[in-house]
């Protein structure tokens, strides 16, 4: 062949050369341009290999001024690298949303610690009430002498009829409505307990109730009282406690009146009368729910000598309060 063909690899870059000039030049040309494309080349990979390393830099450091000169190093040499965009730190941009969000389930969780707490404390008063009950009924059953028959119920229905006082024993005889000593007007309520005394010594309950419906015919005057007191302690009750009696005159309204007979002139209840005129104004005063103070004598009010006994005698009167609070706690 008359001509010779030799490759010559330089930089990745084949060349033909032959014996003319024209390929000669060609081959010159060639070679000129892949010296060219290479160093280009080589310095594209060098600068890849900075931005590379500036990139790992940044993102070691994690500084934002070094990440954003490598994007544009980058972007400048067609050589950036995808990566998903970081979030920004809400604390550092001032952003109220995180903290407030904590400061939410703080409380939440506060309110929830509360409500645990209030939980457990209902629960323990709760098995606290339990066990005083059980060892109340307990005792109740085990400690009492009390017959196997009789309930709880029973026996707690018996405890609570133990404190209260019950009547005293008397005789229901109403009198006859009348106008002059049984008007059948209504009695709202109760303020007071009046003692009287009958003025007539030496007569009988059953006497002075006569003297009561009497008036129904003489008509002379206008008296009565619910309760009346013989001098061996016998109890009449002439007026149903719903109606109102004729013995206090500004204070029929809303009081009880008890008249109590007597044998001595100067006024003194034989002891008969005395005690049963005591449980009277004891068992009047719980069922009506009345202090030492509503317990009052007609000389209370308006000044009347009466009982004249325990006007003359403020002591005795003292000594009767008394006696009424001890029976009513005894």
């Amino acid at each position: 062949m008359g001509q010779a063909q030799r490759s010559d690899r330089r930089d990745g870059i084949s060349v033909i050369s032959g014996n003319n000039s024209q390929n000669r030049t060609r081959s010159g040309a060639q070679r000129s341009r892949s010296s060219r494309a290479g160093a280009v080349r080589r310095k594209t990979d060098r600068d890849g290999l900075e931005n590379l390393e500036l990139w790992e830099i940044s993102r070691k450091d994690d500084s934002p001024r070094l990440m954003r000169l490598a994007d544009r190093e980058q972007v400048r040499y067609g050589q950036r690298r995808p990566h998903p965009k970081p979030y920004p730190d809400r604390r550092s941009t001032g952003n109220p949303w995180p903290v407030s969000s904590i400061k939410r389930r703080r409380a939440k969780k506060r309110r929830l610690n509360v409500y645990r707490l209030f939980v457990f404390l209902m629960i323990g008063v709760c098995l606290i009430l339990i066990y005083q009950t059980t060892g109340a009924v307990y005792r109740m059953m085990h400690h009492e002498k009390t017959d196997n028959s009789r309930g709880i119920v029973q026996i707690v229905s018996e405890k609570i009829e133990g404190s209260r006082i019950e009547p005293p024993p008397m005789i229901v005889d109403y009198l006859e409505p009348n106008e002059f000593s049984r008007p059948g007007t209504e009695l709202k309520k109760i303020k007071s307990v009046f003692v009287h005394y009958t003025a007539n010594p030496g007569t009988s309950a059953a006497q002075n109730r006569s003297y009561f419906a009497n008036l129904a015919e003489t008509q002379e005057r206008s008296a009565s009282a619910h309760f009346i007191i013989g001098y061996e302690g016998e109890l009449i009750q002439c007026i149903p406690l719903e109606e109102q009696a004729y013995a206090v005159a500004t204070r029929n309204e809303d009081s009880v009146s008890i008249e109590c007979c007597y044998l001595d002139d100067d006024g003194k209840f034989t002891q008969e009368t005395y005690d049963t005129l005591v449980h009277t104004l004891a068992w009047l005063k719980q069922e009506y729910h009345l202090s030492e103070d509503d317990i009052l004598r007609h000389y209370d009010c308006g000044g009347k000598m009466c009982p004249i006994y325990y006007v003359e005698h403020e002591d005795a009167w003292e000594k009767l309060l008394a006696d009424v609070k001890d029976y009513e706690e005894g």
